[in-house]
């Protein structure tokens, strides 16, 4: 079974990067006709996405929850920093999905189907899409969103997380992004807490590992149901809402095609050596908006050259000193001037702001790792 007409452009995945690119798409009238892809049957609130506005976003209605004081702790100290141009910014699954799915759902250019692209052919004049229900889909471009997990080689790690949306007395008054004094054996990898409070008695707590191979989640959330248990005493704390998630720390899996570019969490948009995606996502759906409705093809995600290749870096040397990974981020968050860090974090920092990171951390185990990222890649 073939639709009868074909699309200006297909989006595979309806996640955070299918929807923000549909959102965007849907306040306009003239907004070219889009097929977006996804196999889930329902949406629920099953993630949250955290980061700095340091570019606008159309979602900060939306945002649960605003910190302008972070607080970072390791077995040696607690550092904490404030930013009153950057707050720190949580928004929950719920109410993205909601807004985007209202916009989209009701614009007549723009169309779902609860299916599974089982078979892409990216050709020079378009794509064509083989679905599971046994449709076939032609589109003049395509997106695609969707995650295409591959095992990961030294240096890149994969950030494992649970969290637990938690009620209970005695909760900190600020946030905590990195609690580095639950991890045990680095070996095994870097474990750290983050707690952030949006509420007199309510807080999101995240069991989060840096580490490879991947670990389980439901492994982080005993750590963390454990860690409860004892911050507050067994029966004294309630479970409101859990998450759990896997994502790679590293770089593009695939590379664009002829008529299809990729994106999301495993095409570049999220940054390699922090794990952070919304943001980015947000930036790269304005630009290849921009594109698609001034009739031209559509966009990929553009983490440049500069960035990647001090992610691998930094990934380097986490890679060969786990131990000292407190440290590190310690001295980042004590040395660095707060919002050039802020900046650098997010992917859109300036010369400036990348020399003030580079100046916060000892010069010799980078140096060890420059060198070796030097060499060339053994097969």
């Amino acid at each position: 079974m073939n639709r009868a007409e074909p699309f200006d452009l297909v989006i595979l995945g309806g996640g955070c990067a299918g929807l923000s690119l549909a959102y965007r798409l849907a306040q306009h009238d003239d907004a070219p006709r889009t097929l977006i892809i996804d196999p889930r049957i329902e949406y629920t609130n099953d993630r949250t996405w955290c980061g700095w506005p340091v570019t606008a976003h159309p979602f900060q209605g939306d945002v649960r929850a605003r910190w302008h004081t972070l607080t970072l702790h390791t077995a040696q100290a607690s550092t904490t920093v404030e930013s009153r141009r950057y707050p720190y910014e949580m928004l929950e699954a719920e109410r993205f999905y909601t807004r985007t799915l209202t916009a989209i759902d009701d614009h007549s250019s723009i169309s779902r189907v609860q299916a599974r692209a089982l078979d892409v052919e990216d050709r020079e004049e378009g794509v064509i899409v083989t679905l599971d229900n046994g449709e076939t889909v032609q589109a003049r471009f395509g997106v695609d969103t969707r995650p295409h997990p591959k095992p990961l080689a030294s240096p890149w790690l994969w950030q494992d997380f649970a969290g637990i949306n938690v009620q209970a007395d005695r909760m900190p008054r600020h946030a905590e992004l990195m609690d580095f004094r639950v991890g045990e054996n680095p070996q095994d990898g870097i474990d750290f807490l983050y707690v952030l409070p949006y509420g007199p008695d309510q807080a999101l707590f995240e069991w989060t590992r840096f580490g490879r191979p991947p670990t389980s989640p439901t492994t982080l959330e005993q750590r963390l149901e454990a860690h409860l248990n004892e911050r507050f005493g067994r029966g004294h704390w309630q479970a409101l809402r859990r998450e759990t998630g896997t994502l790679p720390m590293a770089p593009p899996t695939r590379a664009n095609g002829r008529s299809m570019v990729v994106t999301g969490a495993y095409g570049g948009a999220m940054r390699a050596a922090t794990g952070y995606a919304f943001h980015a996502i947000q930036r790269w759906a304005d630009q290849c908006a921009k594109a698609l409705l001034a009739g031209q093809p559509p966009v990929g995600a553009r983490p440049g050259r500069i960035l990647p290749q001090l992610d691998r870096i930094f990934m380097s040397t986490l890679a060969r000193h786990p131990e000292r990974a407190p440290e590190f981020y310690r001295l980042l968050f004590e040395k660095a001037p707060t919002d050039r860090l802020i900046r650098f974090l997010s992917g859109v920092p300036s010369v400036r702001d990348t020399l003030s990171v580079m100046n916060a951390l000892p010069w010799a185990p980078l140096i060890g790792s420059t060198l070796r990222c030097a060499l060339p890649e053994r097969a």
